[in-house]
């Protein structure tokens, strides 16, 4: 979008606008008089030429409230040539209100046409126009930009498709809350994040995108040689594996290959081949093309994040994805990086050996963002956020004095407390192997999860479901007794997980000692389940948890869970199935898509927390503003600020990092510091 707004070629082609219930008006810089008397379905004044309409003008000079659905486009491109050359007035972002962000306040939608149908506003978005609209918006394919005197009938289906966008827009604006004066702050400061971006390392980018191409090249040509097709051209490829040892093959999904490529019974040839696919197609690297498309003419890429992303009001990611880019499989990037001038495929494979090239590469993806010259970026990380939330929301006091002592340099780690707790064991006696375990468990079970959220967690941390069958040994028997009944009791559905049998239960012995090491926080999950089941069931009473420090009431045509911070977070339309579950309308974890959705105490727990969590980090960078510390982008639970270097020293960032707010009192806040030229995890 902000490399889109500040190019020279970007014109306004229509304008719509209204004041408040009144007429929409339109202003067309590009018509002449005649082509507005053709004009229909606007119910306000037709302007046409380059003069600004003075009413429009004055009102924004003065600083006068202007909403709009997705304001940053507004703002950005009105600032830019295609604004400016009529003389546009900057549009301020504290004059702002944002239909769009407001919408994602409430967990309804990001498009104002879905927005719109959800809500069933009396004025939809229109559908006629949608192609002139499209067609008026792109260069033809000589390059040349179709005008009003040759595309006369397709600019008059544009003004009254804009004309009915700010209908649409103020219908749903009318139904949606204000965002409270802090959650507007918030906002604000989200829009100045995205305008400030971070500066690109564009040598690096060409060097590293040189070695992929010659990777890619390489990979090319051996499945060229062996299967006479290229690995880009799937069908050909599929059929290749089916007649070469593999006729089962149904498709070439990441997740299909995977599986197989962990079958001992692939041929190896055949899994020679499914590699080469893979690495050939592997994701991670799209995010460099990803990243130059979206440059600035300044070399700072900009508008990384989505305001209220998630349901939880966490951020999300948009353009490259800074929220799920690639682990890094090596310990120094900026080594990598340096190595990749020589722009040699041979150099790297000698550098890294074991290591696939196209890993290394997508190792390097954060080091592409760097701090001007004479500055650093600096990007401190919350220490195990969720997993102190999650004690501390249900005051597990033996977990809370653990990561006390842990901060204080007196005690092990938590990953080696959770394993110790969990089977009897001294902390500081638990192997690294013991400890890895604990991890997994910590990362899997903190909302309920039972085995296939063990076994999938396990997976993407690399950790062998099979080296576990020793550890049931080292059980009590209570567990295994305990385990060994739940296996043969239906409603855990073991046998549908594809699991083991002795792998199923040592999974599940280990899920049943995880909840005994931890009764607050699994009776907390009952808690907020029944509390939500209540409200909905008793619409206008409302029901704590976790001491006060969460409660649930439904109003009107939301549930509305209140968070320790005082915010809240909405689930739209609420009701039960014929099986008493509770559902709403949002975004479903696992489609991604936007329809009915479901929830129990596990889900609800894991919302109370990102949504805290979200609001610690919110806070840090409000404190960290207010210093005039600039954050220039932020990835989960670590904002990343550009500051000359040494100025801004480790203690102050803590400090700053680590001040709880009046509402989080006795939480165990600590970070992890980073600073460099380039940004890494």
């Amino acid at each position: 979008m902000y490399r889109y707004a500040e190019d020279e070629s970007t014109d306004l082609l229509c304008v719509c606008w209204a004041f408040d219930d009144g007429p929409v008006h339109a202003w067309i810089p590009s018509a002449d008089d005649i082509f507005c008397h053709d004009v229909k379905d606007v119910d306000g004044s037709l302007y046409a030429g380059p003069l600004m309409p003075s009413l429009l003008r004055a009102t924004i000079q003065n600083r006068g409230e202007v909403h709009c659905w997705n304001a940053a486009f507004e703002r950005a491109v009105l600032k830019g040539p295609a604004g400016q050359r009529y003389g546009f007035p900057r549009l301020e972002i504290k004059q702002m209100r944002c239909s769009m962000a407001r919408s994602r306040y409430c967990s309804l939608p990001g498009r104002l046409e879905d927005a719109a149908n959800e809500l069933n506003t009396p004025v939809k978005k229109r559908v006629d126009g949608l192609n002139a609209m499209r067609y008026l918006c792109k260069p033809r394919k000589d390059g040349s930009r179709p005008t009003i005197v040759d595309e006369r009938e397709r600019f008059l289906e544009l003004v009254p498709y804009c004309a009915d966008d700010v209908r649409a827009e103020r219908c749903v604006d009318a139904l949606l809350p204000e965002l409270s004066p802090k959650e507007q702050q918030i906002w604000e400061l989200d829009q100045a994040i995205n305008d400030r971006g971070v500066l690109v390392d564009l040598k690096a980018l060409d060097n590293l995108e040189a070695i992929i191409a010659a990777y890619k090249d390489y990979l090319e040509a051996e499945c060229l040689k062996t299967t006479g097709v290229k690995p880009t051209q799937r069908a050909q490829l599929a059929n290749w594996i089916r007649e070469h040892g593999w006729p089962n093959l149904t498709d070439l999904q990441a997740e299909t290959v995977g599986h197989l490529l962990e079958n001992a019974a692939v041929p190896d040839d055949v899994k020679r081949i499914l590699s080469i696919y893979a690495t050939h197609g592997i994701k991670a690297v799209a995010k460099f093309p990803a990243i130059r498309n979206a440059v600035c003419k300044d070399g700072r890429i900009r508008g990384m994040l989505m305001y209220h992303g998630a349901g939880t009001g966490r951020w999300s990611s948009v353009i490259v994805q800074i929220h799920n880019l690639f682990r890094p499989v090596i310990d120094d990037a900026e080594s990598a990086i340096e190595a990749c001038r020589a722009r040699s495929l041979d150099w790297i494979r000698a550098l890294y050996p074991g290591i696939d090239p196209m890993k290394v590469i997508s190792s390097c993806v954060r080091g592409v963002f760097i701090a001007k010259e004479g500055h650093e970026l600096v990007f401190p990380d919350f220490s195990g956020i969720e997993a102190r939330f999650n004690a501390w929301l249900f005051n597990e006091e033996w977990k809370l004095d653990a990561y006390r002592a842990y901060d204080r340099g007196e005690g092990p780690d938590l990953y080696r407390v959770a394993y110790g707790r969990a089977f009897g064991v001294d902390p500081a006696a638990v192997t690294k192997p013991q400890r890895f375990i604990g991890k997994v468990l910590e990362l899997a079970m903190g909302y309920g999860g039972g085995v296939g959220a063990f076994a999938k967690m396990a997976k993407s941390n690399k950790l062998d479901l099979g080296a576990l069958i020793p550890v049931w040994a080292t059980l009590p028997p209570g567990l295994r007794a305990e385990a060994e009944r739940h296996f043969d009791d239906p409603i855990y559905k073991a046998k549908a997980t594809g699991l083991a049998p002795e792998i199923w239960k040592v999974c599940e012995a280990l899920k049943l000692a995880w909840r005994e090491a931890h009764p607050k926080i699994t009776q907390g999950w009952r808690d907020l389940e029944n509390s939500a089941l209540n409200a909905v069931a008793n619409p206008g009473v409302e029901y704590t948890v976790a001491r006060g420090r969460v409660s649930f009431k439904t109003s009107g045509e939301f549930l509305v869970m209140t968070l320790p911070s005082g915010r809240d977070v909405r689930y739209y339309k609420p009701r039960f199935d014929d099986e008493g579950k509770l559902l709403y309308r949002g975004v479903d974890t696992e489609t991604r898509q936007y329809g009915a959705t479901d929830t129990y105490g596990g889900k609800l727990c894991e919302n109370v927390v990102q949504a805290g969590c979200r609001d610690l980090l919110a806070g840090a960078m409000l404190r960290f503003d207010k210093l005039s510390w600039k954050v220039n982008f932020h990835v989960h639970d670590e904002p990343v600020l550009e500051v000359p270097i040494g100025k801004l020293t480790d203690a102050e960032v803590k400090r700053i990092m680590c001040t709880a707010p009046k509402w989080a009192e006795g939480f165990p806040l600590n970070i992890d510091g980073h600073r460099g030229k380039r940004y890494r995890k």
